[in-house]
This record gives structure tokens, sequence and C-alpha cells, in this order.
């Protein structure tokens, strides 16, 4: 109970990431050509999160989503989320305004500021009793755990003979600097070697 308000009961929040997390998306590419099949249903993504974590997130919970995606997005997004077996009761649109002079890693930076900084701010709100967050990226999985919430690395996955989508989910690691900038050294890598192909 919050003692302002006796008859305000808090919530727990489970916040939780779209591409990578809920959406197979191995190209990075935040098109809206976003294939439904390969968007996990919710059943198998909590029933897998109690099995292999022994988390359960009761139904009651405020379900958020966060993700880099433009706000204009957000429609498509939430109607397959919802199609899936989702419900979102909040959605946060947080993709900066990318320009031609700003490198991958300062838009990296940037986004992942502002993910957590809002999560921050949800959780100094006192509205909520707890806060989950699951998330696929490993910087801002490793940045959150530093900061003492509750965090779960989701990583999704697709076999190729099957067409059949996987989760695994794991503990965060907390990374270390010298991890963090080789983390983004190898995403920039990764980013060049897409665009020398694709060129």
């Amino acid at each position: 109970m919050n003692a302002k308000n006796p008859d305000h009961v808090r919530n727990r929040i489970v916040i939780l990431d779209f591409d990578g997390t809920l959406y197979h998306n191995p190209t990075h590419d935040f098109s809206l050509d976003i294939p439904i099949d390969d968007i996990l249903d919710a059943y198998t993504f909590f029933s897998e999160l109690i099995f292999q974590t022994g988390k359960f997130v009761s139904k009651n919970a405020v379900f958020a989503l966060i993700t880099g995606r433009i706000w204009e997005q957000e429609q498509v997004v939430l109607h397959y989320l919802t199609l899936k077996g989702y419900r979102i009761d909040h959605a946060y649109f947080v993709q900066t305004e990318r320009t031609a002079q700003m490198d991958e890693t300062s838009f990296l930076i940037e986004y992942w500021t502002a993910k957590v900084k809002l999560i921050n701010q949800l959780n100094l709100s006192d509205e909520f009793e707890s806060i989950i967050i699951i998330d696929d990226d490993p910087i801002i999985c490793s940045m959150l755990e530093k900061l003492n919430f509750e965090v779960y690395k989701a990583e999704i996955s697709k076999d190729v003979l099957s067409q059949t989508l996987s989760i695994t989910f794991t503990p965060p690691q907390k990374l270390l600097m010298s991890e963090l900038q080789a983390l983004l050294k190898n995403r920039e890598e990764k980013k060049e070697k897409e665009v020398a192909v694709r060129m």
C-alpha cells in the first residue's frame, strides 16, 4: 500500500523489449516489414520464462513495451503483439532521431541512455512495487543490473529447418567497461560488413 494514499495499490510492472526479444530480427531491420510468424507467442514466451527461471509473472501485472522503434510504427507493432496474445498497457517508442553525421556508436549510446533513463523514471515514480525487465541487449541488461533492477536477458532464435521460434532466458552478466567497449566495437564492425555486402 502507498502511505500517501491507502486506497492506491502499487502494481508490479514487466518491461519488454521488441526486436530480438519478442521478435526474431537478426538483420536489425527496423522497417514495418515484420513477418508475424517471427513474433513469439505470449503463451510460449511466459511459459519458458517460468520454466527456465522459475519467475512467475502475474496476469495482474502492468505490461510495458519499451522499444527503439519510431513512434509512427506504434499501432502496427502493438496490433501484431495483440494478435500474438500479449497485453501491452503502456508503450514507449524511444528512438532518437539519427542524423547523417551520427555514427552507429553515438546513436546506440543515445538509445541506451534514453531507455535506461525512462526505466529509472518509472522506478522513481513510486507507482510500482517492483519492476522486471526482459531485454535481449547485453549492454542494456548489464547497465540495468548494475542499477539493481531485476533483469532477465532473453535471446530469441529460429530453427532453420522447422522455422520454429525458441527463446532462452539467462541472467545478465555484469560487464566491465572494457567488455562494453568490445561489444560496441563488434557491433560497429558487423554493421560495416553488412553495409559493404549491400553495396
